[in-house]
């Protein structure tokens, strides 16, 4: 409970093998209605683009999932783009009440994305999904796997 009220949080997660965007063409009709202008320039500014597309199309599907449709989010709504330095967000172009936070990570095989979904009505700051995650993990994780 955080300030008398239950804290909505979901998780959503994909992986995905990115050899299945490989044989894709480069102006596919996929890459149109799946991605932004501003994810197919990051990508594609890559010598080997196809691990940014795949963690990049996983990203999407895990916030699809955390998300759980409530929102009426489609894949072409949601955007994720990279800060300054280089990490995830997520932007949606949808009215959706929840904060998203991603995570992305790929081998040279396969590309894995987590989302983690807030409700705003519950959660005030980022620190109080800091201190929910960081106890939930002591109760699972016996105390000398903390680190």
């Amino acid at each position: 409970m955080i300030d008398g009220n239950e804290l909505d949080l979901a998780i959503g997660t994909d992986i995905v093998e990115i050899d299945r965007f490989r044989s894709l063409k480069t102006g596919s009709s996929f890459y149109q209605r799946t991605f932004s202008a501003k994810e197919l320039a990051y990508c594609f500014g890559f010598s080997d683009p196809y691990p940014h597309i795949a963690v990049t199309f996983a990203g999407k599907e895990a916030v699809l999932k955390a998300t759980n449709s409530n929102c009426g989010l489609s894949i072409s709504d949601i955007e994720i783009l990279r800060d300054d330095d280089g990490a995830p967000y997520v932007t949606h172009h949808q009215k959706c009440n929840h904060d998203i936070y991603i995570s992305l990570s790929h081998s040279s095989s396969h590309a894995v994305a987590v989302a983690l979904a807030a409700h705003r009505t519950y959660v005030s700051s980022m620190e109080e999904i800091q201190s929910l995650l960081e106890d939930t993990v002591e109760q699972i994780l016996p105390r000398g796997d903390i680190r």
